[in-house]
């Protein structure tokens, strides 16, 4: 120390220094310290002498916004808080103000020789006070100090930085975001912060760096003793309060703490984990008796922060600690654990007090689905009354059973027309202990209230609820003597569940939805009485966000129902995605009322058309927030341009679906789909022409083999491949869907095959060029069965299979054989005419040709095959007159007359055909 510091300090020091800990840094001048003289010594602030630094902003409250920090006041105050928070000092009073505020120079226990006050100014984060007067201008200590302010001047360091960028950094973001989206925004991830302020034992208000949220954070699993209001109506601390809040401040005001975000509650209070020094805050309250364990909040930690806790409580009791101070006594310890308990579960939680949300759902036995604004969904029981169970019916139903199910489906109409998508709020009555004989769980039960009326009294004095015969001592709704009265009501006017039983209605229900093999016959049948008709219904369930369960009360029928015009992703392709679109379908349409136009049903039974709610069709709304896509295959939309419109916009706010969307991609895409259709076409036209029947599936499946260019040059190729070369491999372990080369029964000539199926000591093959199909036994694999060469593998095969274009099988097997019959005796290796009418789902329809006309025609004429209407194609017409033909004369498929089933749906080739039988109706003619 040079002679001059050591002037400088015999005059600004008094003799006898100030011993403390800093307990708090409230800004870069200002220090609460905690003498330690004594245990209880009281928290003093104080300001730095000689120091100017930047305000901090205000945090703001419910009356007051927040404001902003002058440039740089978070970094000094960050500066000093790291240098001296938790820390033993050693200061001297330099000065005192009028108002009484003590001004100090400070200095570290374990750095005497440089004050706090000349660190602050030395690396520029607090400025010199001058005074009006300058009378401090003529001290040592202050010359010194105006020395060192003018070299961090020089260097630009801390607050004197002239960086506008540096300038607007340092100034901390006001954020506005509410608890609810920063919860979901940093839920689970491990954040650090500094406690701000303790409010409580167990709440304090943190910022979170560096991003600088400001909130409060309560404890998870711990509550602490706090404050109650006494009879003035004052508020008075309870036992062990203050010492917690004592605790609290020692250890964790203005230090760095780890903090995880567990949970929230409706009012938007986040709870959390917080650790400071890797010890867990809630487990040290616990641990010595400062707080009690909160399940409801508790089981939101893992599973062993929740032992911890438990065991931290547990220690506390055994002890007598504190709050557990009249445990004494192993057997008076077990009596307060289990009032503890009782006392836990009956007031604090799992079960809120009250659910203030929208009804989103009806379930069986009155039960309330309702929907808080933090988009928890609670499922309530309605407090001393029984709904009647909504049940199916069965074949040895009894009178009571229909009367009850009636009325059951009574009650949930009432209720759902009254509340479902209404605002209510439910009071939590009592809870229900678990009844052990009985199985029974605990189990709270509510009062909802629809405005001010309770909903119980309502559906009580309808007669669609019972009361509920409390015992003398049980806990039941507050409103129970209402509820008699209501019930009395019912019982008087012979309402609902007090009617005759002998002259109440019977609820029958035509399902339509549940899944069966007959589901699609059962949708055929119903589909010309509810077709192109505005039908009112109600959405029973909501599957996905486009298809529903609806009841048609009209038909006293339930029907699967697909809206069309739109497609929504499935779980499996984007399952976050779709998950959101189907709370998104849920939440607008479960159980509310709606209108349908059917259009048709699909393959699965499931009845296709539009949705109507509240004038507007439901399909554009999913387009419109980005859920689904159009898609209109049958051009079925009517006002294709409002959809067209609605996916545009979603797409430019990039909504749900369209997230990523590039428009640029899209062109690409659909330049790639325009080029490729282009080539689709022009190939098409190509193969317009002539073709040889190589094999025959079914009556309306065929294998051509095209006379073009094309067929010529695999021909050409896999002559120069030379396939008959016996110099191949033997394959070793054949498999399904192996491409090899197979010795045919028929010609003894190898041929490219596909192996289609294993089984029963049997491999069956595919020969790709000629469509046929044969097997062997799996034994003689090593001689009838080789490797195939590579580039033979990627050849195309030069038979085609198609369709012939408006055509569906016979159903019955006698009509189905002799046109099989019919077919490899007149076309088989025939050359026919093409004409391709559609592609369908990668299968081309075909109109044939031969000499004697059309082939398809021909077989309708001769009632080898039927019309198939669903087609749609343009040669539809022409064959229906031949149709008419056959009728008329009962050849084949009419031979009993007209039975135009829609069950005679087969396209599929007959696996279990055991032979050829004689027809059985009119034989057509074979040709010359």
């Amino acid at each position: 120390m040079t002679d001059t510091q050591a002037n400088v300090q015999s005059q600004i020091q008094p003799q006898v220094p100030t011993i403390g800990v800093v307990r708090a840094v409230n800004s870069g001048d200002s220090l609460v310290i905690q003498d330690l003289k004594t245990a209880d010594s009281p928290k003093v602030e104080y300001s730095l002498s000689h120091l100017t630094v930047p305000r901090l902003g205000y945090h703001g409250s419910n009356d007051k916004p927040p404001t902003k920090d002058l440039p740089f006041a978070w970094e000094s105050r960050e500066f000093l808080r790291s240098k001296c928070i938790g820390k033993k000092v050693q200061f001297f009073t330099d000065y005192t103000a009028p108002t009484g505020k003590k001004f100090i120079s400070v200095f570290l226990y374990d750095d005497l020789e440089n004050s706090l006050n000349k660190q602050m100014i030395q690396e520029g984060w607090a400025s010199l006070y001058r005074s009006t007067t300058g009378k401090e201008n003529k001290k040592p200590e202050y010359l010194n100090l105006i020395q060192l302010e003018s070299e961090a001047i020089s260097k630009e360091l801390g607050i004197h930085n002239k960086n506008p960028i540096a300038i607007t950094n340092s100034i901390r973001p006001i954020h506005t975001i509410n608890s609810f989206d920063l919860f979901n925004k940093l839920k689970g991830k491990q954040l650090t912060a500094v406690v701000e302020q303790i409010r409580n034992a167990s709440s304090y208000r943190v910022t979170i760096t560096p991003s600088f949220h400001t909130f409060l954070v309560q404890l998870s699993g711990v509550q602490c003793p706090g404050y109650k209001k006494d009879n003035n109506n004052q508020m008075q601390p309870e036992p062990f309060a203050l010492e917690a809040e004592s605790f609290i401040s020692k250890n964790l005001l203005h230090r760095d703490v780890q903090l995880t975000l567990d949970t929230f509650d409706k009012q938007g209070n986040l709870f959390g984990t917080i650790k400071c020094a890797d010890r867990d805050v809630a487990c040290e309250l616990l641990k010595n008796g400062l707080g009690t364990y909160v399940p409801w909040s508790g089981v939101t930690r893992s599973a062993p922060d929740q032992m911890l806790l438990k065991q931290a409580e547990e220690t506390a009791k055994g002890q007598g600690l504190r709050v557990w101070h009249q445990v004494s006594t192993p057997s008076s310890s077990s009596s307060s654990s289990s009032s503890s308990s009782s006392s836990s579960s009956s007031s604090n939680e799992p079960y809120p007090k009250e659910i203030d949300g929208k009804v989103v759902d009806i379930g069986n036995n009155g039960t309330i689905g309702i929907l808080c604004d933090d988009r928890k969904e609670y499922k309530v029981t309605l407090a001393s009354i029984r709904v009647p169970n909504f049940t199916k019916p069965s074949e040895k139903e009894d009178k009571d059973s229909k009367f009850e199910r009636y009325y059951a489906y009574e009650a949930k109409e009432w209720l759902r027309k009254r509340l479902i998508g209404q605002k209510v709020i439910a009071k939590l009555e009592f809870i229900r202990p678990t009844i052990a004989a009985n199985n029974l769980p605990e189990k709270p039960y509510y009062s909802v209230f629809l405005g001010k009326g309770n909903v119980s009294l309502g559906l009580v004095e309808a007669g669609l609820a019972r009361l509920t015969e409390h015992k003398g001592a049980d806990n039941r709704a507050i409103d129970y003597e209402a509820l008699i009265t209501a019930e009395n009501k019912a019982k008087k006017k012979h309402s609902g569940l007090y009617s005759n039983k002998d002259s109440a209605p019977s609820f029958n229900v035509n399902d339509v939805s549940s899944e069966d093999k007959n589901l699609k016959a059962k949708a055929q049948k119903l589909l010309p009485h509810i077709r192109g008709i505005m039908l009112p219904s109600v959405v029973d369930y909501v599957f996905s966000a486009q298809r529903v369960k609806l009841f048609i009360e009209k038909e006293s029928c339930m029907i699967n129902f697909t809206m069309s015009g739109i497609r929504a992703p499935r779980r499996d392709e984007n399952e976050e995605l779709s998950n959101q679109a189907l709370s998104f379908s849920r939440e607008h349409l479960h159980q509310h009322d709606v209108h349908i136009q059917i259009e048709d049903i699909d393959k699965g039974g499931n009845f296709i058309g539009t949705l109507i709610i509240g004038n507007k069709n439901f399909a554009l709304s999913l387009v419109e927030m980005g859920f689904a896509s159009i898609y209109d295959p049958m051009n079925r939309l009517s006002d294709y341009q409002r959809f067209e419109d609605a996916e545009n916009k979603a797409k430019s706010s990039r909504l749900n679906l369209w997230k990523n969307y590039d428009p640029e991609e899209e062109q690409r895409v659909a330049n790639q789909k325009a080029a490729a259709e282009e080539e689709r076409k022009q190939q098409q036209k190509a193969e317009n022409g002539e073709a040889y029947i190589r094999a025959i599936v079914s009556p309306t499946e065929l294998y051509l083999q095209f006379v073009n260019s094309k067929t010529k040059d695999i021909e050409s190729q896999l002559a120069s491949l030379d396939i008959n070369n016996e110099d191949s491999t033997i394959v070793a372990m054949p498999k399904v869907g192996d491409i090899i080369k197979f010795k045919s029964d028929h010609d003894k000539k190898w041929h490219r095959s596909k192996i289609t199926s294993i089984a029963d000591g049997k491999i069956s093959v595919n020969l790709i060029d000629l469509g046929e199909r044969e097997s062997f036994p799996q034994s003689q694999s090593s001689s009838l069965i080789r490797n195939i060469n590579h580039k033979l593998q990627g050849l195309p095969s030069l038979v085609t299979l198609v369709k012939l274009a408006s055509c569906k099988n016979p159903s019955n097997d006698d009509i189905y054989n002799d046109a099989m019959d019919f077919m490899e005796k007149e076309f088989l290796d025939l050359k026919v005419g093409v004409n391709i009418v559609r592609d369908i789902d990668g299968t081309q329809h075909v109109l044939l040709t031969d000499n004697a006309g059309i082939i398809n025609s021909e077989l309708v004429r001769n009632g080898l095959v039927r019309v198939d209407r669903s087609t749609k194609l343009s040669s539809i017409q022409q064959l229906q007159e031949e149709e008419q033909k056959a009728k008329s004369k009962r050849l084949g498929v009419w031979r009993f007359g007209d039975v135009d089933s829609d069950d005679e749906d087969d396209n599929k080739p007959r696996s279990n055909f055991k032979g050829k039988s004689g027809f059985k109706g009119n034989k057509p003619t074979p040709k010359k």
